[in-house]
């Protein structure tokens, strides 16, 4: 069934399931740890490209954007980047390639809580922008208004009601000349965004 689509992801989706693997310290042991726990059947040769991909160095780990704080084990923010990619990002970013094809798609990218130690953007910290509990202005009422607009009009900028604390919500669909993502960010911060972000990485593991 053709339906429209809403789907996105926390910028950091790795880093709480990175804690799984704190005992992860060296560069050999990340390449055991992927090869026995995510690509068993790989050979060496790809498991040394994804260690390739995802350096061991922290300005290029997750949480992204952070430098080199944050790194809670020399191989926790690289750890982060890889499982975000491979179980969350690189799959959003795949299904949409596909789904734009043959239906109205709209994505978007949750930057909050970025100042959350070792975790940033985490996995499901995009809730309350979805569901508020007290959202007193009209720019946090935008993801929430969207999500009453898609459950009403199956459009997430068409509002059912004359008027909305928000009327306009400026959101493009995600096509694949035009990988837009509605991005969220601190404080009350939205912008219209790319999905052009570790593209190599993501072809390579998905």
């Amino acid at each position: 069934m053709r339906v429209p689509i809403m789907i996105g992801n926390c910028d950091d989706e790795g880093t709480l399931f990175a804690y799984r693997s704190l005992n992860v310290t060296t560069d050999s042991e990340f390449v055991g740890y992927v090869q026995s726990n995510y690509l068993p059947t790989g050979a060496s040769a790809q498991i040394a490209r994804v260690a390739e991909l995802y350096p061991q160095d922290p300005a290029q780990g997750s949480p992204f954007g952070t430098g080199s704080a944050d790194e809670l084990t020399p191989e926790f923010k690289r750890s982060a980047a890889f499982q975000g990619d491979l179980f969350f990002t690189g799959l959003r970013r795949f299904f949409l390639q596909q789904a734009s094809n043959t239906q109205n798609t709209w994505s978007w990218l949750s930057k909050c809580g970025k100042l959350t130690p070792y975790l940033g953007a985490y996995h499901t910290s995009d809730m309350p922008l979805w569901f508020p509990t007290n959202a007193t202005n009209p720019e946090e009422r935008v993801a929430v208004d969207a999500l009453i607009n898609f459950i009403n009009t199956l459009d997430p900028t068409v509002s059912a009601a004359p008027q909305t604390l928000h009327p306009v919500i400026l959101w493009p669909k995600y096509q694949a000349n035009s990988t837009a993502l509605l991005t969220f960010s601190d404080p009350a911060d939205i912008n219209v965004t790319a999905d052009d972000f570790r593209v190599q990485e993501m072809e390579y593991l998905i």
